[in-house]
């Protein structure tokens, strides 16, 4: 449970995380969506993803 709410935060910055490389990949505007990924948390959550996977 408490993996859950330590990921929680970062659930809106890694659907945000996707929408730029989504939009990196079409071509088209997407610098706004990594910063809004990272400003929300994305980055941190993908970093607990993979710490979590490793153990």
């Amino acid at each position: 449970m408490s993996d859950k709410l330590n990921l929680g935060g970062g659930v809106i910055g890694l659907i945000f995380l996707a929408l730029g490389v989504f939009e990196f990949l079409s071509g088209d505007s997407w610098i706004v969506w990594i910063l809004l990924g990272f400003l929300f948390g994305g980055f941190g959550a993908v970093r607990k993803l993979i710490e979590r996977s490793k153990s």
